[in-house]
């Protein structure tokens, strides 16, 4: 079923992406605004997140469950579907990328940088030198593929919709209450996702250069997922500050776009192997 509810998800999304698309969240947004997060004790902001994350999620995942029968799983289906593609969202990242590329082509430095930094959420910098942007937008792209689709996977395939849920409502949460303890809850929520999807990238990549500092992440308790895959995305890049190549550099980030889609490939069969042998 949820190799199923994946797949078909997938191809809606690369059917339905629209150009500026954002998640409806002001429904989550009035939900948290009659609370004052900062005046709460600790044990309030616990229970608070478990009252509006956590046992919402619960409920959820108790609600799929209990839809049996022809009719129940048709709903479930689609429910799974709708709701997964909500999760992952419908953004056209694709064109954005595309609209980069030919600023940085034209050497148009400025306006690539700008121009990543609307669909990549880069910080604004006083001065960006063409190596600097390359290196922010590569590690940009990637955990914009991480954030957008795999860390979603993840956790629906582990504790499936509602988990899905729960996490886009974990960053949701932290987003709106920056409270300091939840950035904690989000770097365990993304310790195992980020070392798979670095495991996936030495796998669709250059295995020998990267397996080793791959490795090391799954002992390695301290480094964030960005810093994870940022390690990782180093071993595949050869340019270095000085003898910058502009046009190498333009391959590169399209070599670390389709490292990505191999990766999200590579994930999909994992998942519908497991579905036909081992009835996951």
């Amino acid at each position: 079923m949820k190799f199923i509810v994946l797949l078909f998800t997938v191809l809606l999304q690369r059917q339905t992406r629209k150009e500026g698309y954002e998640r409806n969240r002001r429904w989550f947004k009035r939900l948290l605004s009659p609370f004052h997060f900062e005046q709460q004790s600790k044990t309030m902001q616990i229970m608070m997140y478990v009252g509006v994350v956590v046992l919402p999620c619960v409920a959820l995942s108790a609600l799929i469950e209990r839809m049996d029968g022809l009719l129940g799983s048709f709903v479930s289906l689609l429910l799974q579907v709708a709701l997964l593609l909500y999760i992952l969202g419908r953004d056209n990242v694709s064109q954005k990328f595309k609209d980069y590329k030919n600023h940085w082509h034209n050497q148009d430095y400025q306006a690539a940088f700008y121009c990543a930094r609307n669909f990549l959420s880069l910080e604004e910098q006083a001065q960006t030198s063409p190596y600097t942007l390359h290196t922010t937008v590569s590690k940009a792209l990637i955990r914009a593929w991480f954030m957008r689709f795999f860390v979603f996977v993840f956790w629906y395939l582990l504790a499936g919709i509602g988990g899905a849920m729960f996490c886009l409502l974990s960053y949701w949460f932290y987003s709106e209450s920056k409270i300091p303890w939840m950035k904690s809850v989000l770097d365990t929520m993304e310790w195992l996702p980020s070392r798979l999807l670095a495991l996936s990238m030495s796998l669709a990549g250059d295995f020998n250069r990267s397996f080793s500092t791959v490795s090391k992440l799954w002992t390695d308790f301290q480094t964030n997922a960005d810093q994870a895959l940022g390690h990782t995305l180093e071993t595949f890049n050869h340019q270095q500050e000085k003898g910058f190549d502009e046009a190498g550099a333009a391959r590169t980030i399209d070599e670390s776009n389709r490292l990505m889609l191999r990766c999200a490939i590579l994930w999909l069969l994992v998942v519908a192997f497991l579905t036909i042998f081992a009835g996951f």
